[in-house]
């Protein structure tokens, strides 16, 4: 894969990483207040503790393509370090923590490991765009 392949590739998933955290976020946040107007929301795929597996599909891939090409590129230990511990609080959110601590914490350690994952992403992004990992490319 050429280099400009793989800047369009990491710009991609970057972009993916910070939508699919934030709406895993946003999930959430305003769950508990639609299951508060409506029950019937709670019988969908939306009130199911397979939604947030379902997004770590989504968000680990691309969290993994992003950062793998980015840190290659400009070497930021602190992207990686937020990457890591955002992947880690989210997978454990996820799968243990409501099991362990209760939904209350499990949401705390979503909220906190999106947020880590956008804050990574965002600035993986920009320090590609400032290495010039892809200056000749229109964002």
């Amino acid at each position: 894969m050429n280099d400009a392949s793989q800047q369009k590739l990491r710009r991609f998933a970057d972009r993916i990483g910070v939508v699919a955290s934030v709406t895993c976020a946003l999930h959430c946040l305003l769950l508990p207040v639609l299951l508060a107007a409506g029950t019937a929301l709670s019988a969908t795929f939306l009130g199911d503790e397979a939604f947030h597996k379902s997004l770590l599909w989504l968000i680990i891939p691309a969290a993994v393509l992003a950062f793998g090409i980015g840190c290659r590129r400009h070497k930021d230990r602190l992207v990686l370090t937020l990457a890591l511990i955002g992947i880690v609080g989210l997978v454990l959110a996820g799968t243990v923590l409501h099991d362990l601590l209760g939904e209350d914490y499990e949401r705390i350690a979503t909220l906190l490991s999106a947020t880590l994952l956008v804050v990574a992403h965002v600035r993986n992004y920009r320090l590609c765009r400032s290495a010039d990992c892809d200056h000749h490319y229109p964002s």
